[in-house]
């Protein structure tokens, strides 16, 4: 979740609160949980690469701007064959099986 593209869009989800001369920011509807000081979001949104973006702990909504980073870019692309990372997930559904895919190696 990008914190800076619903400071940038004034999304009516959002709030804001003052704590010691901070302005903390955060989602209402808990799509990202920590709360963000404002100031220095804004400072990192003047340089490159920016602010950046937070772990998504709801489901975002449709004028929420998102994305999904892989873990391991560097790893050939394929499905992950560690079945652990496919059922241990606490909000997993119950008796979902986890995708298996076997991978060739390199040179067979």
């Amino acid at each position: 979740m990008y914190p800076a593209h619903c400071v940038a869009t004034e999304c009516p989800r959002m709030y804001a609160h003052d704590n010691d001369g901070v302005r903390w920011i955060g989602c209402i509807d808990g799509v990202f949980t920590a709360e963000v000081d404002l100031r220095r979001l804004q400072e990192q949104e003047a340089t490159h690469p920016g602010f950046g973006a937070l772990r998504a702990e709801g489901a975002p909504n449709g004028r929420c701007k998102a994305a999904i980073d892989p873990t391991f870019p560097h790893r050939d692309e394929g499905c992950c064959t560690e079945q652990a990372f496919r059922t241990a997930h606490p909000r997993a559904a119950e008796g979902r099986e986890p995708v298996t895919t076997r991978r060739t190696p390199r040179g067979s």
